[in-house]
């Protein structure tokens, strides 16, 4: 249940209150602007800020539902039921993160690459207000930092009525102790990384600025921003496990298992190039990613490629497309339409 709220439209059923009745500390917590002011900064229909709900996707999706026009903008300063791909939790009731949704007009098509697109803007964002800072991108929806790639960030999206949402959640300003302990070596943040805290109000700005070019649709990613994307890609000549669809050179579809790859580039569609131990070329466009583990741990399970031609009955992972996932902590250890760092 909502603690605290403010927002710019008329609020649903049981919703939040109008910016009369904001919170002074709630106001200041995001610059001392209303929602009203946020919406008509950066072109929102509609706004809320909230100080606890269960998710922002959820709420965004809500708000879609409801007929609430669009683009909307749903940010809380704490999630209890914040979620990742797959189903996973999120942790991020928390005031230290930035966990945000976008409802943005339109249904993209499944194969739009917007997760990737939201990471690199949010890389981009944490990296403007934090120098010393390098965000890595971890195919399909990840933020990772640091020499061992830790995750700090991740998108999810998802298809509603008509609508694409885009939830994007950050950890910022988490000491080690404040993250879980059964995530301690997969988790960082960027006071963790830099020594330095950051505004969430002066994040959130940054960050949708550069979200602002995510807007319309699109079938590929832009020339400049792939090219940023594969700078930062965190998997690229790395040995990992694939799990999901893969697309043969032939444009054959396949289903693979905890196949062992080596990682290519992201290409302009949003897949990931893999190359295979006997040497063939494939394209992962929909399923997930465990990287090869250093020497002297165990493998997973050598896995599969389906024969060519053979018929498969699509699973969870490959329904799983990159741009049917989503972001966030649990902090997220999974990848990515359907948020990494603390949740949703």
């Amino acid at each position: 249940m909502t603690l605290a709220s403010f927002a710019a439209d008329r609020p649903l059923g049981g919703g939040p209150s109008r910016d009369a009745a904001a919170p002074a500390e709630l106001l200041a917590e995001w610059g001392g602007a209303t929602a009203a002011e946020w919406a008509s900064r950066f072109g929102f229909a509609t706004a809320e800020f909230h100080a606890r709900i269960p998710s922002t996707n959820d709420r965004a999706r809500a708000l879609v539902r409801a007929g609430r026009p669009r683009p909307a903008l749903v940010v809380a300063s704490r999630q209890s039921g914040g979620k990742g791909r797959h189903g996973r939790r999120w942790v991020s009731d928390s005031p230290l993160g930035l966990w945000f949704s976008v409802a943005l007009p339109g249904a993209r098509d499944p194969a739009d690459p917007v997760p990737l697109r939201a990471g690199l803007a949010a890389a981009l964002a944490v990296e403007s207000l934090a120098p010393g800072l390098a965000a890595g991108l971890k195919w399909p929806n990840d933020l990772v930092a640091g020499p061992e790639h830790r995750k700090f960030g991740g998108v999810l999206c998802e298809r509603a009525a008509g609508a694409t949402i885009v939830g994007i959640g950050l950890d910022l300003n988490h000491r080690r102790s404040d993250l879980p302990a059964h995530l301690a070596d997969r988790a960082t943040s960027a006071l963790v990384e830099t020594g330095r805290r950051l505004s969430r109000a002066a994040t959130l700005e940054a960050l949708l600025v550069r979200l602002d070019a995510c807007r319309l649709p699109a079938a590929s990613i832009p020339p400049e921003e792939l090219a940023q994307v594969n700078a930062r890609s965190v998997l690229a000549g790395r040995g990992a496990f694939a799990s999901g669809v893969a697309c043969a050179p032939s444009g054959e579809q396949r289903a693979v298992e905890a196949l062992p790859v080596v990682c290519g580039r992201v290409l302009a569609d949003g897949s990931l190039e893999l190359r295979t131990a006997v040497g063939e070329t494939l394209r992962l466009v929909a399923g997930s990613l465990v990287p090869a583990p250093p020497p002297g741990r165990p493998a997973p399970p050598l896995g599969r490629l389906d024969r060519p031609g053979r018929a498969h009955r699509p699973g969870r992972a490959d329904r799983d497309h990159r741009a049917d996932g989503g972001c966030a902590s649990e902090l997220g250890v999974s990848p990515g339409l359907a948020p990494a760092g603390a949740g949703l």
